[in-house]
């Protein structure tokens, strides 16, 4: 090139600094005003905007849902130890074509899989 370049604005200028994916520091220059690069979050819109309703929370974890479902969970409980305790009475429901054996009591409580004893 027949005449110099100036180029020492850009050189003097700070740093990004932001981490990359190699671990190393960003070298692109930082916005005016900013401390990290367009790529880096420095853009004007960059971030979550106000009132970003994406980040509402769900509810799941508030204490209020876990006060229901710890409610439910005790009604469900009751439920089964009051169909637990009511006298065994012959299955008029019953499906004709299944064969049961009569010898063998009938288990009218709610298998074990289903109750919450283990916590």
């Amino acid at each position: 090139m027949s005449h110099a370049r100036n180029t020492e604005a850009m050189q003097a200028s700070l740093r990004c600094g932001a981490r990359t994916r190699s671990g190393e520091t960003c070298r692109a220059p930082a916005l005016r005003g900013k401390m990290r690069c367009r790529m880096h979050g420095g853009a004007w819109g960059s971030g979550a905007p106000v009132g970003n309703s994406n980040a509402l929370k769900h509810g799941y974890f508030t204490s209020e849902a876990f006060e229901e479902r710890k409610f439910v969970r005790t009604i469900l409980a009751e439920a089964e130890n009051l169909l637990c305790q009511l006298p065994a009475q012959p299955d008029t429901n019953c499906n004709p074509r299944k064969k049961r054996n009569p010898t063998r009591p009938r288990n009218r409580c709610a298998p074990s899989h289903l109750t919450n004893d283990k916590k």
